[in-house]
């Protein structure tokens, strides 16, 4: 038994023994410091090199795409049902595309210097019907976990559309998430192919809840996830906004001014109720709610809180914060005789900056950014890069601490881009642009939180360790 053990265990003992011995040897005739725990937890900053992403149902709409400027070589390419529809291969420039009515998903890829920033968003314009209002949304990046907050099946036509991009397969569950608790049921698995899309009518799943939190989740591969509501009545229509994962404390930006409802929706998927404190930050300070200082949502559920009159009609963003990881996001409705609706939703900070592909200003529509600094006092540079023409000298914009400051875009001829970058020595800063138009019946718009910019990935460190050679 011992010749037996020593047969098959010897051997690799030797090696394990010459591997100790050359590790012993490398440490002893290259000497190196120790890493610092700045140095060891400091991540990289490199330019994206590929982007791919999908605008969700482009048919009838304007779509936008630019990459800011000071890109190399490089190209972005637009193709829908299988063919090249336009390439971008200039940064800087704006490129617009009229998509014709019923056209599918379309899919945007880009490499080398157009990939370091591109930024896609479509925009459809209705102004009658059941459609009537402004619908815009940025066009998504696969991912293997997406969340979307807003109205319910009770409240509004929601479609989800899905598409898988990647060259391998995705297989897909469907959790649903209603202000009476989690929906479930048989057949929410969806296996997509590569390259297939689908459209999802959310009554068939959960024809009940007036409001929901779903989340988009894959077992394998990624996909890109959107929805649309179309409110009852005639009340209006946008995308939902992909929001934040879930955290203990959420910033919901870019709520706009002015009179309308405003309708704050909290989620939770924990097996246990959540405690949430909402603190508004406004153009005057940030305060508590009055009477409105926690939301209690139950386990696995949707709360909602009408914070209409708790801004005094002021731009603001609310800051949440929780017990358990939540989800959030607001919506907002328009005034007139006919109104519209828009929807924002839990962002992330735009430490890497962050880029706009549709704004338009003059006559009587009007884009504006809405920028909120929670804790320091946050400085940023803004660029425009219009469709057409000379582009102007970008300008400087402070936001005080704990303040939100709303401002409007400058007036150009047709589209235009915008690019916010944060500026050294600026806090966190969190943003929301909303876009409207006043036309026949009343005000109609939409509204879009600021993503980070897909300039820049942060790479973590490469520190020596034993771990490459020993389990």
């Amino acid at each position: 038994m011992r010749s037996l053990i020593e047969g098959r265990f010897g051997p690799p003992c030797l090696v394990l023994a010459a591997l100790l011995v050359l590790c012993g040897v490398a440490s002893a005739t290259r000497p190196a410091p120790a890493p610092s725990a700045e140095s060891a937890t400091a991540r990289r900053k490199v330019p994206v090199a590929s982007v791919t992403a999908v605008c969700p149902a482009p048919g009838g709409t304007t779509v936008g795409a630019v990459t800011p400027p000071g890109g190399g070589p490089g190209v972005a390419t637009l193709t829908g049902g299988g063919k090249t529809l336009a390439t971008l291969t200039t940064s800087g420039t704006l490129l617009r595309k009229k998509v014709p009515a019923g056209a599918g998903p379309l899919l945007v890829s880009a490499s080398g210097g157009m990939a370091a920033g591109l930024e896609v968003a479509q925009t459809r314009r209705e102004t009658s019907g059941g459609q009537r209002g402004l619908a815009g949304v940025r066009c998504v990046e696969p991912a293997a976990s997406t969340w979307l907050i807003g109205p319910g099946p009770a409240a509004a036509d929601v479609t989800l559309h899905l598409a898988n991009p990647d060259l391998a397969r995705a297989v897909v569950e469907i959790m649903i998430y209603a202000g009476e608790g989690p929906v479930t049921g048989d057949g929410d698995v969806i296996v997509l192919e590569p390259g297939e899309s689908r459209v999802i009518d959310l009554r068939e799943r959960a024809p009940s809840p007036l409001v929901m939190a779903v989340e988009v989740r894959t077992a394998f591969g990624r996909v890109t996830a959107a929805a649309r509501a179309v409110m009852r009545g005639g009340r209006g229509v946008d995308w939902l906004p992909v929001s934040a994962a879930p955290s203990t404390r959420v910033v919901v930006p870019g709520v706009p001014g002015g009179e309308g409802g405003r309708e704050l929706l909290v989620a939770s998927d924990a097996e246990a109720d959540t405690l949430v404190e909402v603190r508004a930050i406004t153009s005057d300070g940030a305060y508590v709610l009055k009477g409105r200082e926690l939301v209690e949502v139950p386990a696995g559920s949707v709360a909602t809180l009408d914070v209409s009159g708790g801004t005094s009609g002021r731009p603001s963003a609310f800051v949440l914060t929780a017990d358990r990881p939540i989800v959030a996001g607001l919506v907002v409705t328009g005034t007139g005789k006919k109104k519209d609706v828009a929807f924002t939703a839990g962002a992330a900070p735009i430490d890497l900056g962050s880029v706009v592909a549709d704004n338009r200003t003059g006559g009587k529509k009007s884009s504006r950014l809405l920028l909120t600094a929670p804790q320091a006092a946050g400085r940023v540079s803004v660029l425009v890069l219009p469709g057409e023409g000379k582009t102007p000298a970008p300008f400087e914009v402070e936001i005080a601490a704990a303040r939100t400051k709303q401002f409007s875009l400058p007036k150009v001829d047709g589209a235009f881009a915008v690019v916010v970058l944060p500026l050294p020595g600026s806090g966190p800063v969190y943003g929301g642009r909303v876009m409207d138009e006043r036309i026949k019946g009343g005000l109609a718009l939409t509204a879009q939180p600021l993503a980070p910019a897909r300039i820049w990935a942060l790479v973590p460190p490469v520190v020596e360790s034993f771990s490459a050679v020993l389990p």
